[in-house]
């Protein structure tokens, strides 16, 4: 009897073990699934699909099916304005967002490395900060017009603060060990700045780029809307004029699509450029 327990024993481990396994795979797979991007587009994915049904169940002017405003995106696209439209928007963010990173690393930089540079400049910095720029918008139209230097300006003003302030802030972060360490190789002040300072600084400016560059997009849209001559702005204003509910969902998905790749393209730069971060950690 002894003999056939132990048997049996010997047969039926395997088998406990390999549920265990099993068990312990697939919460390891929940756990992955749960704590990454799976889950978030799994409910985004869910929620177009509950869209889609309730439109079709319950027509409404407001709320067109996801298949009806997919054939007028695909329309649009192909023989409407919209690729029009995007090419403008996108080439005032471009503008704008250069313009922005020029002025915002080199000023914010200065003024954490040159004192006399942040004695000069902070006060009209953070001055000019705090005015919204809706408060600045009558003003900035009188003088500029309602043109491309109009909403060029706007861009720039939204975008140039939270790069500077990162550039500042990653300026400042410059160790003592570092300082120590271009002083023993008789760098010059510009060298230490360049092959030293700026390394360091990069994360920094990299987080306020980021920043900026979601601001930028959103106040190029904003930008022809309020102009109302360009733009994809101008092109989900003139939608809702005519009440063409299709093509105004076709231009928020654009503007979401363009919005999401931009953001997704500037992490993986991100990556690229602070990869030895991730190097150093990893030897320590």
């Amino acid at each position: 009897m002894a003999l056939q327990d132990h048997a049996n024993e010997l047969v039926t481990a395997p088998a406990r073990d390999r549920r265990g396994l099993t068990a312990a795979s697939v919460r390891q797979a929940a756990r992955g699934y749960l704590s990454s991007r799976a889950l978030g587009w799994t409910i985004v994915v869910a929620l177009l699909l509950l869209w889609q049904f309730v439109s079709t169940a319950y027509r409404m002017p407001q709320l067109p099916p996801l298949t009806e405003i997919g054939e007028v995106w695909l329309d649009q696209i192909v023989n409407g304005g919209l690729p029009a439209a995007v090419a403008d928007t996108m080439r005032i963010t471009a503008i704008g967002y250069l313009a922005a990173t020029v002025v915002g690393v080199t000023l914010g930089f200065l003024m954490g490395r040159v004192a006399v540079v942040w004695g000069a400049a902070e006060p009209a910095v953070e001055l000019l900060r705090q005015i919204p720029i809706t408060a600045l918008l009558p003003l900035l139209i009188l003088y500029l017009g309602i043109g491309d230097s109009f909403k060029i300006v706007i861009v720039v003003l939204a975008a140039v603060f939270p790069i500077l302030l990162n550039a500042f802030a990653g300026a400042r972060s410059l160790s003592r060990t570092m300082r120590m360490t271009a002083e023993t190789f008789q760098l010059s002040w510009l060298q230490t700045q360049i092959e030293i300072g700026l390394p360091a600084a990069l994360p920094f400016i990299l987080v306020g780029m980021r920043q900026a560059l979601g601001v930028t997009l959103v106040l190029a849209v904003v930008t022809g809307m309020l102009a109302g001559n360009s733009g994809i702005g101008y092109f989900i204003l003139q939608a809702q004029q005519v009440l063409d509910v299709r093509s105004l969902f076709a231009g928020i998905f654009t503007i979401a699509a363009i919005g999401y790749f931009l953001n997704a393209s500037f992490l993986i730069v991100e990556q690229r450029l602070t990869r030895w971060r991730s190097l150093a950690s990893t030897q320590q």
